[in-house]
């Protein structure tokens, strides 16, 4: 699942962790040995290398058994912290930063096809004239049958100003486009009004860009509709997270104020409290917020931030439960290492690892048109008045 990560500068302390797993010896031998620098004294480790660059049945690289010994070594941690290659590193700073070169389309695999779902406005897809349904048969010559939906994304992607042919199917009709990459700002927030005066927001990914996206939004509603949102439903079904502030910086906008979240790390400072800025965006407008079994990380943080100051009612079913922070640690060579370093906790200071969010009211998820009509019948059955004040915890 995605994180609630924050970005870290280079451990200095990073060789400590050599005791807590053999894969870390491995990871440290193998830099040694292979850099010329003395091995650390395991004679299982040196001689198990040895044996696999003199004896294994095709020739392996030095990069690979680093790698590979890395991948171990983030493995034997827990679940969430992970190496980061090159491609792996590119593609979490460009999900962190919400900008990465590309046409501006989203995709999925549907009926056998990598369909597009939306296309970015004024992206390089909207002007070559793709559309919702339009099927991508292949990238650069190459067919994108078998493939998976990881490789296509990457060969979609590169840097601004490169080229890229797609074979395209629409209908019956077959068709050859070239387009030109650009720099794409991919939004994470998305509204709509649901009917006068009640809104609806959907927060995809918490990246750099979502908690000023989220602000802007209630701007925008006021000034289509020139009235006061009389309630909000706050849509994070399938979200598994993001960066920390940005989870923060939302939970904060519906917040007068009051602890957001806390997290645990043994890094100093050891515990630190996130609060919300005074004044509530809505004015105390009612919220109700979706949830479900995918719900995780920064989701999980709005969630746990507005259910424990009794300001959003939470319908669908329990989240994923990930109670965790990682952070992003560079290394050299354009590689990185997300890892995890503490714990989080909400404002009454509740672990939710493993355990999830219990919503309020539950509901199929799954079932859109059902929760929304519940989630309006709420709205207005949940006058603002009636909801308790923010905690000041």
């Amino acid at each position: 699942m995605a994180e609630a990560t924050v970005i870290l500068r280079p451990l200095v302390h990073f060789g400590v962790l050599a005791s807590i797993v053999t894969g870390v010896a491995l990871g440290v031998v193998a830099y040694r040995a292979f850099s010329g620098v003395s091995a650390l004294p395991n004679r299982l480790v040196g001689a198990a290398v040895r044996q696999i660059k003199a004896n294994y049945v095709e020739e392996v690289t030095n990069e690979r058994l680093i790698n590979d010994a890395l991948r171990g070594m983030l493995r034997g941690l827990d679940r969430h912290s992970r190496f980061l290659d090159r491609d792996a590193f590119e593609s979490l700073q460009a999900d962190v930063d919400g900008l990465f070169g590309g046409i501006g389309a989203e995709l999925a695999l549907a009926g056998g096809y990598f369909t597009i779902t939306s296309t970015v406005d004024d992206s390089p897809a909207t002007r070559a004239g793709l559309q919702p349904g339009d099927r991508i048969t292949s990238i650069g010559g190459t067919s994108l049958k078998g493939k998976r939906l990881k490789w296509v994304v990457k060969s979609l992607r590169g840097p601004p100003s490169t080229e890229v042919h797609l074979g395209v199917k629409r209908d019956r009709e077959r068709f050859d486009l070239g387009l030109t990459r650009a720099l794409i700002a991919s939004p994470s927030v998305r509204w709509r009004w649901l009917e006068a005066g009640y809104a609806y927001v959907r927060i995809a990914r918490f990246n750099k860009r979502t908690g000023g996206e989220f602000q802007s939004v209630f701007a925008a509603l006021t000034a289509e509709s020139g009235r006061p949102i009389a309630g909000l439903v706050l849509d994070v079904r399938g979200n598994t997270g993001g960066i920390l502030p940005a989870s923060v910086d939302v939970a904060g906008a519906l917040l007068d104020g009051g602890v957001v979240a806390t997290t645990q790390s043994r890094p100093p400072p050891p515990r630190q409290a996130y609060r919300a800025p005074p004044g509530d965006a809505l004015n105390g407008a009612p919220v109700v917020m979706l949830i479900d079994g995918k719900t995780a990380s920064a989701s999980e943080i709005v969630a746990g931030a507005l259910k424990d100051h009794g300001r959003a009612i939470l319908i669908g079913e329990t989240s994923f439960g990930k109670g965790t922070v990682q952070a992003l640690v560079p290394l050299p060579g354009a590689q990185g290492l997300k890892l995890t370093t503490g714990h989080y906790f909400t404002p009454n200071g509740n672990s939710i690892h493993e355990a999830g969010i219990k919503p309020d009211v539950e509901a199929n998820p799954a079932d859109t048109e059902a929760l929304l009509a519940q989630a309006l019948e709420l709205l207005k059955e949940a006058p603002a008045a009636s909801l308790p004040p923010a905690s000041t915890r």
